[in-house]
């Protein structure tokens, strides 16, 4: 793929040195200054993307790789090495979500920018308030500061790692650039939290950072991505082929209609693959009407004894055929051209894992952006085969909650982000009878010391995110139960939190 590009080359003090275009040719008139540069770029140029990058690393940018990313002008991403971080690991104790993380692949969906090298659009830049562009820290605060202003409204931030680059230190955010952050793009509690963190996990109590950055004002910057530019064939001329994988329990009536959705499909699914679960050994299936009808598509259906949504959705993986997987309820109603709706959005995205919008009855989503995902959707997701390699829906977490979540993040891991259109709606009836929350039994209700947080939780969280993370997470914990708490005496409430924290990590060892 062809792009009109331009590369921005820079000095160590975040001075420009040269903008050249795809030529080789300067662009005369650009400012020194790094932010009027861009902001110059941005109005001058209407469809370019611009690359940026240290002087020093000018001769190393992997074009091919970072091109091989760039599915749509709504993308900011940035390269390094993995030991090129900008954001301290402080920053778990305040930030909950997937983003954080650095993940194991050579692509990973984060809003944690460096400053080494990257590419963004001029269609973003131009879009951004003249104001934006005003002095910052540095270069790297203020790529942080974009991404993570602009990620949750529908730009797409990506972190690539290299490792064959040469080895260039790079300066981390001071403390007091910390808490200023903090206080630009989060609640001022926040910066509360992260001093409590720091003192009683570090003892450490930069107090004068804290005090300074009560003084800044948090950030909200609003840019429209209703609009992708697609940067490729015409979406809706792009074949998609699907196998709906659906599991069900005590839901005949609501399965049927489902059934009856999916076959007046402007694009039919291929198969649609149904684990059928009864926890009594004697039972039958009651989906009669599977055999008794015609149906527009192959059914392929199991009917096991052995109950839970994780080993279900899994036996259904493993019947897929189709590229493309749509991971289904069975108390969906959807109109008739959502595979169609799904076939444009992944091919105007280039997105391999897609949730859409699941709502019950008065829910509204007013978002119209694809954006990335915190989550994914169990039972309102697309993914393509090719993504679910040795993926599959943690048993650990069985009969709990999290298994979702717990997918998303196999997804990110293994180098897949995961989006989420808001504009393709389904209708989740959360219907009274049948589903998968019945009552589970574990072998630690019966402590005398009950676990909190639920020990799947606590697996969770163990698993998938930092430490810090996990440390931040049990500080507000304790600080949200205490202040519900009917007593005045902290160090009695804390002895006994963290006696149900310790619970709750054995147990979590054990799952």
């Amino acid at each position: 793929m062809t792009f009109n590009v331009l590369y921005v080359l820079l000095s160590d003090t975040d001075t420009v040195v040269t903008v050249k275009d795809e030529m080789g040719q300067s662009v005369e008139g650009t400012p020194k200054n790094i932010y009027k540069a861009l902001y110059f770029l941005g109005q001058q140029y209407e469809n370019h993307w611009i690359y940026f990058s240290n002087q020093s690393d000018a001769h190393s940018i992997p074009f091919e790789e970072i091109n091989n990313h760039l599915h749509h002008q709504n993308t900011l991403l940035t390269l390094g090495t993995r030991s090129d971080h900008f954001i301290t690991s402080d920053m778990g104790y305040v930030e909950d979500g997937p983003f954080i993380t650095t993940g194991k692949a050579q692509v990973y969906p984060t809003w944690q920018m460096i400053d080494r090298m990257g590419v963004i659009h001029s269609s973003l830049l131009k879009n951004l308030p003249k104001s934006v562009f005003a002095a910052s820290p540095s270069f790297s605060y203020w790529l942080n500061s974009i991404a993570i202003q602009l990620r949750p409204l529908g730009l797409c931030c990506y972190r690539m790692y290299d490792d064959s680059l040469p080895v260039r230190k790079v300066k981390p955010m001071s403390t007091s650039q910390l808490y200023q952050f903090v206080s630009e793009h989060y609640k001022k509690r926040w910066t509360l939290l992260l001093l409590i963190a720091q003192l009683f996990y570090q003892k450490r109590f930069p107090l004068f950072a804290f005090a300074k950055a009560q003084l800044h004002k948090k950030k909200e910057l609003n840019v429209d991505f209703d609009t992708l530019e697609y940067l490729g064939n015409n979406p809706r001329e792009s074949p998609i082929e699907v196998d709906v994988i659906i599991p069900t329990i005590g839901r005949k009536k609501y399965l049927y209609d489902v059934l009856k959705d999916l076959s007046v499909q402007t694009i039919l699914p291929k198969r649609i693959i149904i684990v059928e679960q009864d926890a009594d050994p004697t039972a039958n299936s009651e989906l009669d009407y599977l055999t008794t009808e015609s149906w527009p598509f192959e059914i392929k259906h199991q009917f096991i004894h052995q109950t839970g949504a994780c080993n279900a959705r899994n036996l259904a993986i493993a019947e897929v055929q189709s590229p493309w997987v749509l991971f289904f309820d069975d108390d969906i109603r959807c109109k008739s051209d959502l595979i169609e709706e799904l076939a444009i959005a992944v091919a105007t995205t280039k997105t391999k894992a897609l949730t859409v919008a699941c709502l019950q009855e008065g829910e509204v989503d007013s978002l119209h952006a694809f954006k990335q995902w915190e989550s994914f959707g169990s039972g309102c997701s697309i993914v393509h085969k090719e993504v679910l390699g040795n993926i599959r829906f943690d048993m650990s977490l069985e009969h709990g909650y999290g298994e979702d979540v717990d997918f998303g993040m196999q997804l990110r891991q293994a180098g897949y982000d995961v989006l989420y259109a808001p504009q393709i709606q389904l209708k989740h009836l959360k219907a009274p009878v049948g589903g998968f929350r019945q009552a589970h039994v574990f072998p630690w209700q019966e402590d005398a010391i009950q676990p909190k947080p639920s020990p799947q939780i606590m697996y969770h969280r163990q698993k998938n995110y930092t430490e810090k993370q996990l440390l931040g997470y049990k500080l507000v914990l304790f600080l949200k139960a205490f202040k519900s708490a009917k007593t005045i005496n902290p160090f009695g409430f804390y002895k006994s939190a963290s006696a149900r924290w310790e619970a709750s990590k054995k147990w979590a060892a054990k799952l």
